[in-house]
Formats: C-alpha cells, sequence, structure tokens
C-alpha cells in the first residue's frame, strides 16, 4: 500500500511540473502546430466538438468542424485549412467589418467549447492513467488538457478583443506577442501602414541611421586617404639635409662613379647661374634647419641570395640580419648606398632599389659590374651569400606612388631598376590605370628582367610593355630594332601628352627622349628624369687634418689621386667644424672639405642624388649639374658640395 502511494505520488508531480512549466511558454497548437504537424501525433486526439457549433463560413480558407474520431494532429491544427490556422487568418482582415466581428465571435466560441470538452476529456483520462500507474497516459492526457487550456484562453481573448474594437490584424499581433512573451506595444495600432512604401517608420529610420553611418565612414575613409596622400607628397618633395632623400637617384648603372679610383670622364655640363646665399645671421638660416632635417638608416644588411640577371648584370638580395623586415621603409624609385673600406679606404655607391616596397622582408638592387668601378667589381666578385653590406637608405625623391591616372616609364640600360621597383609595386597594388614600359638595349642578351616583364604583362592586362635593341643581328629578336625613337614611342604610347613620364638612363639616351618627347607634345613639368653618369672627381685617401685657424693658407694640398696639384685662389671655412682650407677653381667644396678631413655626407658625387647639399653662408658658387637640388632650396642659399666650385672665399655650414 505505501509502495502504490509513493508511486501515485510522483506521478502527480509530474503531472503537476508538466501542466505549470509548459503552460506558460506554450502557443498556440493550431498556430504552431500547424507548421510541425508531426509533433502533435503522439499526443491523444481530444474528443469532437459540439455539433451544434457551426462552421466559420465567413473566415478565409475555413473548413468544416471536426467530425468525432477525427484527430486533427493539434486541436487547430486543421482551422482554416493547411497552414493557415485561425490567428495567422485574422492577418488577411484589414479591418473589423460586422462579417468579420461574427466570424471572430463564431470562432471564439467554437474553441471556448472546444477547450472547455478537451479539459474534461483529459481530466478524465488523466485520473485513469494515474489509477492505472501509466505514464506515457498520464503525459498524452496532460497534453490533452494544455491544448484545452490553450484554446479556451485564446478564444476568450479573441471575445475581449472583439468587444475592445480591435482590429482582426491588431488581435492576430497582440496574441502572437503575448504567446511569445513580448512586452505589449506602446502605441494601439501597430506602425506598419504609417511609412510610405508599405514600411514602417522603425524600419525606415533604421535604415536611414544605417545609411547616415556608412556614408560618414566613407567620407572620414576619403578624408583619410587625401591625407595620406598628401602626407606621402611632402615627403616625396620634401628636402632632407645631409645624405637625405635628393630628387635623383643614382641606380647601378655602367658608368659607376669610382670614389676612390682615377677619376672618370666629365659629366654632362648643366650651365647654371651662380649661387649667392641669403644674408647670414646668428640664428640658423632655413638653410641650416633643412641641412639639419632627418638622416636616413644607416647599418648593416645581409645578402639573403644573389641572381644573375646577364651576363655582366646581378641582383642583390639584402635582409635584416636577425630576420623580421628590413629597418627602413622607402618608395619605389628610391636607392640606397652602399658602402666599403677597400684598400684602405671608403668607397660609396649609390644603386636604386629594383625591389617593391610591398615586399617588407628584403631589399634587392640590381648592379652592372664595371671595371672602374671600385663598389661593383667588390659586390660582383668578392660579396657572397651570407655577407654583410653596409648600406644607408632610403634616398631619392624619384618615385611614383600611383597617385597619376597613367602613368610612362622609359628606361635604357640599368636604367631599369627604378622602373623595376615601380612596376611590381603598381602591379603588387592592383594599380587600376595603364602603365607603358618603354625599355631600350644594346642586345638582347643585355636585355636585364626580360622574363620577369614578359610574366607580368600576360598576368596584368593594363601592363604594356615594349623594348627595342640597338644590335640584334645574329639573335632570335624579333621585336623593335634601334634607339628610343619618337616613332616609336608615338607607336608605343597612344596620347602621351597626357601622361606623366619618368625617364632614366645614361644622359646621352636622356637628352634624345626628352627632345623626342617634346616633340610628341609632353609637356616639360609632366617628363621626371633620374640619370646616372661618371664621377667627377674621386675621393681622397684619409686627409691629415690642418690646423683649425688657417689665416691665409697657400694652396692647399691637393687630393690623393691628382696627378696635378692645383693651384688655389680663394680659401673656404666651415662653421661647424670650425677649420678653413683652400679652395682651387676647378676644386669643388667637397673636395676642399675632404682634403682638411671635413666630414661631408655624399654619395654619387655627379649631382644627382642630393646627398651632399650644405648650406652655403657666404660667398657664389657655381654649378654644373643641379639635379640633386631643388629650385626652393637653391633659392634659400643651399649647394651641392660635390658640383659646387667658386674663385673667391666662401663660408659653408659643414
Amino acid at each position: 500500500m505505501r509502495r502504490s502511494l509513493k508511486r501515485t505520488g510522483r506521478f502527480a508531480a509530474l503531472v503537476g511540473v508538466a501542466l505549470i512549466g509548459t503552460a506558460v511558454a506554450q502557443t498556440d497548437p493550431g498556430d504552431h502546430s500547424a507548421h510541425h504537424p508531426g509533433q502533435a501525433s503522439g499526443a491523444a486526439a481530444p474528443a469532437a466538438p459540439p455539433a451544434s457549433v457551426p462552421a466559420m463560413r465567413s473566415m478565409p480558407g475555413a473548413m468544416p468542424a471536426p467530425q468525432a474520431g477525427a484527430g486533427c494532429g493539434g486541436m487547430m491544427g486543421c482551422m482554416g485549412g493547411p497552414g493557415r490556422p485561425f490567428y495567422a487568418s485574422l492577418l488577411d482582415m484589414p479591418a473589423l467589418t460586422a462579417e468579420a466581428r461574427r466570424a471572430i465571435e463564431a470562432e471564439a466560441e467554437r474553441r471556448i467549447g472546444w477547450g472547455t470538452q478537451a479539459i474534461t476529456s483529459g481530466q478524465a483520462r488523466l485520473h485513469h492513467a494515474l489509477a492505472a500507474n501509466d505514464p506515457v497516459a498520464v503525459q498524452q492526457a496532460a497534453a490533452g488538457v494544455r491544448e484545452g487550456l490553450l484554446l479556451l484562453e485564446s478564444g476568450t481573448a479573441a471575445l475581449r478583443a472583439v468587444d475592445a474594437g480591435m482590429p482582426p490584424r491588431q488581435l492576430a499581433l497582440t496574441w502572437f506577442r503575448d504567446q511569445l512573451g513580448l512586452p505589449p506595444a506602446e502605441a494601439a495600432p501597430m506602425a506598419i501602414d504609417g511609412g510610405p512604401w508599405g514600411l514602417s517608420w522603425y524600419h525606415l529610420t533604421s535604415m536611414a541611421f544605417l545609411v547616415t553611418f556608412l556614408v560618414g565612414t566613407l567620407l572620414i575613409q576619403h578624408a583619410r586617404m587625401r591625407r595620406i596622400n598628401a602626407l606621402v607628397g611632402r615627403l616625396s618633395a620634401a628636402p632632407a639635409g645631409g645624405p637625405a632623400p635628393g630628387p635623383a637617384p643614382a641606380p647601378g648603372k655602367p658608368s659607376e662613379p669610382p670614389t676612390d679610383g682615377p677619376s672618370g670622364s666629365p659629366a654632362r655640363v648643366v650651365g647654371t647661374a651662380p649661387v649667392t646665399p641669403a644674408p647670414a645671421s646668428a640664428a640658423p638660416s632655413p638653410a641650416a634647419a633643412t641641412a639639419a632635417a632627418r638622416r636616413p638608416w644607416s647599418g648593416a644588411l645581409r645578402v639573403a641570395a644573389t641572381f644573375r640577371e646577364t651576363p655582366t648584370v646581378k641582383t642583390f638580395r639584402l635582409v635584416e640580419p636577425g630576420g623580421g623586415d628590413v629597418p627602413f621603409t622607402f618608395m619605389p624609385g628610391q636607392f640606397l648606398t652602399v658602402s666599403a673600406e677597400l684598400d684602405g679606404r671608403t668607397a660609396r655607391r649609390s644603386y636604386t632599389i629594383a625591389s617593391s616596397p610591398t615586399r617588407r622582408s628584403y631589399v634587392e638592387v640590381t648592379v652592372k659590374r664595371e671595371e672602374q668601378g671600385l663598389i661593383s667589381r667588390h659586390l660582383h666578385d668578392r660579396v657572397a651569400v651570407g655577407d654583410s653590406v653596409e648600406v644607408s637608405a632610403p634616398l631619392g625623391v624619384f618615385t611614383f606612388m600611383g597617385e597619376e591616372t597613367s602613368i610612362v616609364l622609359i628606361a635604357g640600360g640599368v636604367g631599369i631598376t627604378p622602373m623595376m621597383s615601380v612596376a611590381r609595386y603598381l602591379t603588387d597594388r592592383s594599380y587600376p590605370c595603364e602603365i607603358f614600359f618603354l625599355y631600350g638595349a644594346r642586345s638582347p642578351e643585355e636585355f636585364v628582367f626580360r622574363e620577369e616583364l614578359e610574366y607580368l604583362q600576360k598576368r596584368h592586362a593594363n601592363l604594356h610593355v615594349a623594348a627595342t635593341m640597338s644590335r640584334a643581328e645574329g639573335t632570335a629578336w624579333m621585336g623593335a630594332t634601334g634607339p628610343i625613337s619618337k616613332e616609336f614611342i608615338a607607336r608605343s604610347v597612344p596620347e602621351i601628352a597626357k601622361r606623366r613620364v619618368h625617364l632614366c638612363g645614361p644622359p646621352p639616351m636622356m637628352e634624345a627622349v626628352r627632345a623626342a618627347l617634346a616633340e610628341l607634345g609632353v609637356p616639360k613639368g609632366q617628363v621626371k628624369t633620374e640619370a646616372f653618369g661618371p664621377a667627377r672627381g674621386v675621393a681622397p685617401g684619409t686627409p691629415a687634418p690642418l690646423p683649425t685657424s688657417a689665416p691665409a693658407p697657400s694652396p692647399g694640398p691637393a687630393p690623393a689621386g691628382d696627378a696635378i696639384p692645383r693651384v688655389a685662389t680663394a680659401e673656404v671655412r666651415f662653421t661647424k667644424s670650425g677649420r678653413t682650407g683652400a679652395l682651387a677653381p676647378d676644386q669643388t667644396v667637397l673636395e676642399a672639405a675632404e682634403a682638411i678631413g671635413v666630414e661631408i655626407d655624399y654619395s654619387c658625387r655627379v649631382g644627382i642624388c642630393g646627398a651632399c647639399k650644405v648650406p652655403l653662408v657666404q660667398g657664389a658658387v657655381t654649378m654644373e649639374v643641379e639635379e640633386g637640388l631643388p629650385p626652393e632650396e637653391k633659392a634659400r642659399g643651399v649647394i651641392l658640395a660635390c658640383q659646387a666650385k667658386s674663385v673667391g672665399n666662401l663660408v659653408v655650414e659643414a
């Protein structure tokens, strides 16, 4: 007896938990089980509704009342036809008309009747199940009671809403919100048709907010990109003192300036007016501030790999010795300076960086071996993978970052190196505009980067490569022959007068191409150039420093390597070091400084890299080559020490 009571108590507790725990969150079986007909098959079908309850003839899609013994898989699963339960059908009734009121009241009364009958039947079955200790029957009876309760609630709720004059659509939404446990809407009418295009004001306001946020984000990004472009432009055009970037890098070329060997042939002469500085004052001049600007990074890089491009041209890949990215950033077209101790003296040479700035883990320089080039011979003959190389970088403002709508790159010989950096950068960044790459070499054997250019042209439809060879007899070359001429340019580049042109190569080649571009109508301001050529002077050995006070020195000591002593007619005083030295008419300020041990940074020694810029405090000078000196710096009294000469006394800030 005690065991039977315990079992009866457990069944009663199970029923109570089932009724209380699920009745609160359960939705109307007609509006829920209609979407899941299979889930209701396990519950016992409640008794059929009274035959006196009429069918809803005015409800859309209504069906006859179920007959006795015909289960519906949920009490209201068959109401309104498949997929259209009672409350869902109310959404199609925009207003509470008399016909709609009668239909809703009839359906509500039917639900109340069905619910009452289901509750009574479920209670009877529940008692029988408890007496028989049948858990499955208890669960089915409890489900029938729950459905009866929900039908009873839905019917009474419909009657209350109709009595309050609530529209059918609002009645349905209110019922759904109540069944889902959502708080009631604040406003009586739902804002479904309140806005235009059948959208609610909430939806319109949300979309307007999102559109405003998106537009604001795009404007911020646009302003950010303009600021970045302006900053890049200022960095490209900003002069930097000492070894800071000059306007024309000196790529590794056949005419390598031997910084400590025999002097090369004269560079291209450009006649200029004497440079007269602004009046000196006690405070630092603007030129002095320019000279004191930021300096490039200097240190050792390790040779990670070498690549043979042609029989006389080799590419050196330099990496950070400790791993990671290289310790400086650069722009396409800039160069670095390699220095080495050779025969007890320091030799330097500048080479344009050929790799793309997007490849942050290494930099590459492409060098042609020259018999008179100390650094080029040192790199080709002595430097191997794993060795360290002393470099200073970056320098130069001969750059292109993709700010124009198209670009024409014209190169000759090893002058291809800055153009390859630009082409690699633009293709890496998926530059969307046209890129025209014109190249001239002496023979197909000396066509540097030929395979890579062919590969890039196949992958990028906007890259157009045209090459011409000066000598192609006896080779398989089927392309153009001869120098880069006006006809070759016009045939290769349509509407070139509208495009920006970058030009790099030996001075004779550049002069001829400049003339051709002028004939084709290209404005001079659209042509950016970088030349390379042999040095005009040589770097002496380590000189013996002279006394800091030299009242009136007679002809100063000639730099090492000069065969004929120079006769000094003037003197130059260096304010920072406090030294004074003799200055011959054919001697540059850089050579005079080296003769007395005054340190002035230099790189190319031909007036194109701008590394040797110093402020002129007093006096006047002439310079044969000024490509490394922007006009605004020249106006402030800045000179190129490797080019500046004078027959009068000078005062230089160095």
